[in-house]
């Protein structure tokens, strides 16, 4: 009788590692998918920092709504003074609003 208790106590016991396995590696996933995404939402928050001041090239005229091309990049931007600038004309970032930049015609 007691060799039987002894034989269902360690059945169990596969079955309680993996679940402890199993636990062990969604948290890991957990941390590891949540600390990626804090440190990419930082480098977002640099990378816009970064394009200020930065020089791009008109792709579609700023009507003063456009493209530009900065960094090998195409954004969306918009000529802070409502100017009309036209194609490969050289804009300087001066701000950011949204997901678009601000530009002024360098000169």
């Amino acid at each position: 009788m007691l060799e039987l208790a002894v034989d269902r106590h360690q059945s169990n016991k596969p079955k309680q590692m993996l679940s402890v396995a199993i636990i062990t590696g969604i948290a890991s996933l957990l941390f590891i998918a949540l600390t990626a995404g804090l440190w990419l939402r930082k480098n977002v928050g640099n990378g816009d920092l970064q394009l200020i001041g930065a020089c791009a090239r008109v792709e579609t005229p700023l009507t003063p709504d456009g493209t530009v091309i900065v960094g090998g990049e195409l954004w969306p931007a918009q000529s802070t003074n409502g100017a009309v600038i036209p194609t490969q004309s050289p804009v300087r970032i001066v701000g950011i609003q949204d997901l678009s930049l601000l530009v002024e015609a360098c000169l």
